[in-house]
């Protein structure tokens, strides 16, 4: 009896997504198309508010949102390209800095205002330095008033990073507890490499 031939299974989508479309099914898009793959449900929910707050992701009705310039009748493949067409173009500008932190599929320049961020790790490295002799044993031991002044010294820099960049997302859209889960996921993100997702035909796409 010859050998069966098993053919290669081939994974198709199991919808074809239009450029208008219901919550759910935008953060099913984003997730598996356009953003870094350690995207969860929440934080994508809020980057669609985000792009929302942006004017590219356009409120229809209730629960329905259409990508902006950009007809119902539109097959996944060119609908993803103009998305991505439309992110790079926007992350270049002033109101789109958060983008790059988000976008998966390349690898995009983020934004300098995170270098202040790059100086947190110098300034603390200079208190800990007054707190430790050259021994390497603490000068003196320290009370919990000052143990929490000192802490708090320390986290200045990052809070005052996180108040700047949470009022500017905050929006129409886009409230506090948006901003500060989109803040978060960014702060996250600094100084962290990863590859870029590699962008396939749909009928190769892999299910999530």
């Amino acid at each position: 009896m010859s050998a069966m031939h098993i053919a290669p299974k081939v994974r198709f989508m199991a919808k074809n997504y239009s450029s208008r479309m219901v919550r759910p099914e935008w953060i099913k898009f984003f997730i598996e198309f356009i953003l870094s793959d350690d995207s969860k449900e929440d934080v994508t929910e809020s980057f669609l508010r985000h792009l929302a707050e942006l004017g590219v992701l356009v409120s229809v009705d209730d629960d329905m949102w259409q990508w902006k310039d950009c007809d119902p009748p539109l097959d996944s493949e060119k609908l993803i390209s103009k998305i991505q067409s439309d992110l790079e173009l926007l992350s270049d500008t002033e109101p789109g800095f958060a983008l790059a932190y988000f976008i998966g599929y390349k690898d995009l320049n983020k934004k300098p205002f995170f270098t202040i961020a790059g100086s947190l790790d110098s300034k603390n490295a200079n208190q800990k330095s007054k707190v430790f002799a050259s021994s390497g044993k603490p000068v003196s031991n320290l009370s919990n008033l000052q143990i929490v002044k000192k802490v708090g010294k320390q986290l200045q820099p990052f809070l005052q990073i996180e108040e700047s960049v949470v009022s500017r997302l905050i929006g129409e859209y886009v409230d506090k507890q948006d901003a500060q889960k989109l803040f978060h996921y960014m702060f996250g993100k600094a100084g962290a490499k990863a590859e870029p997702k590699v962008w396939e035909q749909l009928s190769r796409k892999r299910h999530r």
